[in-house]
């Protein structure tokens, strides 16, 4: 009887997990850095493949501040640029660091499995070192997957 009763709990947990498993959808939200500290950093908010918003970042070390712009991503194509493309200061005020928004913009549609949202931080620190870009250093891409 009683591994009658345990094989009956076992197959009612089962059942329970893959209805669980089933009805929890696949989320458009993510929350992603590219790195720890002067990194890129992209959310995106939403469910399964709608998009409500998306909001870039850049992590920065205790009370730092950069001067620069984010760069929005949609499958490697541009989709828009914090401050309308305009440089300004990205400041933390804390003792232990921050991750400070940069901009945010009410997207309110659907994206196809796989859509890759990303961010990216360009710093004008006036750079001609490799990798740079007409003096702007890039602090990364962080990239967030629809589905």
């Amino acid at each position: 009887m009683n591994n009658t009763l345990a094989r009956a709990a076992a197959v009612a947990a089962a059942a329970l997990g893959l209805t669980l498993t089933v009805a929890t959808p696949a989320l458009a939200s993510a929350d992603k850095c590219k790195g720890d500290a002067f990194a890129s950093c992209v959310a995106v908010n939403g469910s399964k493949l709608h998009v409500n918003s998306i909001k870039s970042r850049v992590a920065l070390y205790a009370k730092t501040c950069r001067y620069g712009h984010s760069q929005v991503l949609i499958n490697g194509k541009h989709y828009a640029d914090s401050n309308g493309g305009k440089d300004k200061d990205y400041c933390s005020k804390s003792i232990f660091g921050a991750e400070v928004t940069t901009g945010t913009w009410n997207v309110n549609r659907n994206y196809a499995k796989g859509t890759k949202i990303c961010s990216k931080f360009w710093w004008n620190n006036g750079s001609t070192k490799p990798g740079s870009v007409n003096g702007y250093t890039s602090f990364g891409t962080a990239c967030a997957t629809v589905g």
